[in-house]
């Protein structure tokens, strides 16, 4: 992405650093982070165990650890139903975990993205019933599954929902509603994801017990969080900071061989590790495949298995790839077509693009035209679409308006989707782009690009580098910090990928040699000659034994331009 402006924002003074106990640098960091004392820092680098609420504080905790534990005692069958993507996996590998562990006969399903779609299925419902279950447990979906819970409870299955996604306008029938949202209560933190919700579930119900949460639940937990991109403050920071802890030390047959795959360094692991590499692996099963494979590679503890799984989501991931920036080339091909600055939300599509995809072309059309973006498929009568949106359009606040049209809908406010039959097509991509243009006043043309201060490469140190570190987790609210580096000097560029998307660069800070990515940006290459100024991530990479400052490039233009 280009940006049309680079702000630097404002300085912490010596006063707010002593404050800190920090130095002028680190405490301007944290001071973006709204980070104003010695204790806020500390409990933000290492969070601390009082970061996480009391489970009972949430909706309906006690009926649905009651009602769990019933099942549990009483030997009943527990199915427990969760989307198919890696917030939703990991919540059923949460839940499915801890409950074998506590005794219990536990069937988890995870739906079919393409033949069953988004929320609870009459397909997995048959399935319930073949096995005999009598408790069905949701994960990050159900809140508006009202027909299938119904269903659900005609043929002898009780249903605990937990779920963080907005709550319509009424409540499915079930045992018990799990949801930070609930106008009923007032959970102290509203940000929890679909597996962390599903964490606390299992918080609250082994602190009933007097037992110690397994540590395997943490790594669950953080991968979840991670993947959804929730806040990562308070309760989220915490599950996230403790679930890196565990990764990096603890044995985990399935991750460990993901993570091996994926050439990372499970001693080093980090949020960015999890967002790039491993996270996107275990996605994809579900956007081509069945996400029953990612299902079975986190809960095995099987080493042979392990592999073999984490070498097909490897292999999946490539081809996922190649379709990708197929239907993306088609996509740039369909928006040429139309006049941009005349659109206020961007809709592109085929019939033949694969479900699993629409939400990542989606969420890089929003990226690059820094407006929200629907990406749509579908051959027959049913027509199924991802919206990704900017900061200022809350996407599932406009589908409220028209929810007459919809035959399924839901998500989040940057983040949505929907079924709609083909014939209202048409009719919804009116209104749409209508409510679009009354809603989407004084929105710039492209995002502001923050960066935390001026920072040449040639003066980061190790310790620098060490406190960067103790920043992670990365994610929402509390950013990969990006830096200025002016007038620096362009040694050498190079296209790199398979299709020479992305550009290395060699620079030249104060007769110190740096390289650098600059990813996606590998048409730039003819802009990026003689002083640049650059803004830009410090990593360190090894490689052999060594250790070396890279720079991770963000952007780039002409030197004296801001």
């Amino acid at each position: 992405m280009r940006y049309s402006k680079w702000e630097i924002l404002k300085k912490a003074t010596l006063q707010e650093a002593r404050n800190m106990d920090a130095s002028l640098l680190e405490a301007s960091i944290l001071k973006h982070r709204n980070i104003v004392d010695k204790q806020q820092k500390n409990d933000f680098l290492k969070p601390p165990a009082d970061s996480s609420n009391d489970p009972f504080l949430m909706s309906d905790m006690d009926q649905c650890t009651d009602r769990m534990l019933e099942a549990i005692n009483m030997s009943e069958k527990i199915g427990v139903f969760g989307d198919f993507d890696t917030d939703g996996l990991t919540g059923t590998a949460l839940l499915t975990f801890a409950l074998r562990d506590l005794g219990a006969t536990v069937f988890p399903y995870i739906p079919h993205r393409v033949d069953e779609g988004h929320g609870v299925s009459s397909k997995s419902l048959s399935y319930f019933k073949q096995h005999q279950v009598s408790l069905m447990i949701t994960v990050d979906c159900g809140i508006t599954s009202f027909d299938e819970i119904s269903d659900a409870k005609s043929i002898g299955i009780e249903t605990i929902v937990t779920d963080h996604h907005t709550i319509l306008d009424k409540f499915p029938d079930a045992v018990a509603i799990v949801n930070t949202s609930h106008p009923g209560y007032n959970y102290p933190f509203q940000s929890l994801t679909g597996v962390g919700t599903a964490f606390k579930v299992i918080e609250a119900l082994y602190s009933k017990l007097s037992i110690e949460i397994p540590p395997v639940l943490f790594a669950y937990a953080a991968l979840g969080t991670t993947s959804d991109v929730a806040p990562m403050i308070g309760e989220n920071r915490y599950l996230v900071n403790e679930g890196l802890k565990v990764m990096r030390s603890f044995p985990i047959s399935g991750l460990d061989a993901l993570i091996e795959k994926s050439k990372l360094r499970k001693n080093r692991l980090t949020s960015q590790d999890m967002s790039f590499s491993i996270i996107p692996r275990l996605n994809v099963a579900g956007r081509i495949e069945h996400a029953i494979e990612s299902l079975n590679l986190l809960l095995s503890d099987n080493s042979q298995q392990s592999i073999y799984l984490s070498n097909k989501l490897d292999n999946l991931n490539k081809k996922r790839q190649i379709i990708t920036e197929s239907a993306m080339k088609e996509s740039t091909d369909q928006i040429e077509k139309v006049s941009i600055d005349n659109q206020n939300i961007m809709f592109v599509g085929r019939p033949s693009w694969i479900p699993g995809i629409l939400g990542l072309v989606a969420a890089r059309i929003a990226e690059q035209f820094y407006k929200p973006a629907i990406a749509a498929s579908g051959e027959g009568d049913i027509v199924r679409a991802s919206a990704r949106s900017i900061p200022e359009f809350n996407l599932i606040e406009s589908f409220k308006q028209f929810d007459h049209l919809f035959e399924r809908y839901g998500g989040h406010s940057m983040a949505a989707g929907f079924t709609i039959k083909r014939k209202k097509l048409k009719t919804f991509r009116q209104s749409m782009t209508e409510y679009a243009g009354e809603h989407m006043n004084n929105i710039p043309s492209s995002p502001t690009l923050e960066l935390e201060d001026v920072v040449d490469p040639s003066n980061i140190n190790r310790n620098f580098l060490d406190f960067m570190n103790s920043l992670d987790p990365f994610g929402s609210s509390n950013p990969v910090p990006i830096f200025l580096a002016q007038g620096v000097h362009v040694i050498d560029t190079r296209t790199v990928g398979p299709q020479g998307n992305h550009l290395k660069i060699t620079l030249d800070s104060n007769g110190q040699f740096f390289d650098g990515i600059a990813f996606r940006d590998g048409s730039r290459i003819q802009d990026c000659t003689g002083f640049v100024d650059v803004a830009y991530t410090p990593t360190i990479n090894y490689w052999n034994g060594r250790e070396s400052v890279e720079l991770l490039i963000k952007d780039f233009r002409p030197a004296g331009n801001i």
